[in-house]
């Protein structure tokens, strides 16, 4: 029984002639569905990271040297993340997963318009470097831009994910038989990868369609001037729960971070005594927040 089950899944995994990449676990979900509406998630395989590409080292990913010094980073950063979680989606089960794609396979690598997908996107194109099949890019978010007129839901996304299903079956569907990128285009991929991930700056922001390095500290100032106007309206002699700052932030900024990631710099601020707080730190929901 089991030697028949082993040979199912072969036969299954040589019937999926397609894969799809993602760069987020939320992303695949989505996908899936997707496919699985339009009746041709048997033929597909959807493969995605677990990762965040957008914050944290980028140097020599492709060794253990380089992944364990960025799995050290976000440990000692973001301890409670669970990033021992799903380890098949991980940097190295990934890069191995990937290099292992049968050159006969069409790959389609999905992304957003948000600087972990940008991010994710060179990295993967680098470990795809001596892949010889082409290889297909779709902005779904690009896509939807162009589709958006047909729809009343006034979105603004930025990720795959923010996107309903029934727009993303419509991307797939229209974009089904969009040209590869050139070899040109993959070599520019790999030198902007080659580029932002030999940096000392851990935090990569997304504007005018170009991907830029900056200090982690890139958005405390910010947060500080958000905390103060909403300080003008709190009774609780100007402390701001810290959920409603979050909150705030990724609803209105339109930002592509972690929540974990704007927490850290709740915290660096306040130990750098730019920040008070009060409440219990155990979830953001029972802690709050002043400008010193």
């Amino acid at each position: 029984m089991e030697h028949k089950y082993t040979m199912s899944i072969e036969q299954e995994e040589t019937r999926r002639n397609h894969i799809y990449l993602l760069f987020g676990l939320s992303e695949a979900g989505s996908m899936k569905v997707a496919l699985s509406h339009l009746g041709c998630r048997h033929l597909i395989r959807v493969l995605s990271f677990n990762e965040t590409f957008s914050a944290g080292p980028l140097r020599g990913l492709h060794n253990n040297e380089g992944y364990h010094t960025r799995e050290l980073w976000f440990q000692e950063r973001f301890p409670d993340q669970g990033y021992h979680l799903n380890p098949q989606h991980k940097l190295a089960a990934m890069i191995q997963t990937l290099k292992e794609i049968p050159e006969d396979k069409k790959i389609t690598i999905w992304c957003g318009d948000n600087s972990h997908d940008q991010t994710g996107l060179r990295f993967a194109l680098s470990i795809l470097s001596e892949r010889t099949q082409p290889i297909h890019v779709i902005d779904s978010v690009k896509a939807y831009r162009e589709i958006a007129a047909s729809f009343e839901i006034g979105l603004y996304p930025r990720a795959l994910s923010q996107l309903p299903n029934e727009v993303l079956q419509k991307i797939i569907k229209i974009t089904e038989n969009t040209s590869p990128i050139t070899s040109a285009q993959r070599k520019q991929y790999e030198l902007e990868w080659q580029k932002i991930s030999n940096t000392e700056d851990m935090l990569r922001v997304w504007a005018d369609g170009q991907l830029m390095n900056v200090p982690e500290s890139y958005y405390d100032e910010e947060i500080l001037s958000l905390i103060l106007q909403f300080q003008q309206y709190e009774d609780r002699d100007g402390y701001v729960n810290a959920g409603l700052v979050v909150g705030t932030i990724i609803g209105q900024w339109n930002l592509y971070i972690s929540t974990s990631f704007i927490e850290y710099r709740f915290w660096r601020l306040i130990s750098e005594g730019k920040l008070f707080f009060k409440g219990i730190p155990y979830a953001m929901h029972l802690y709050f927040l002043k400008v010193a």
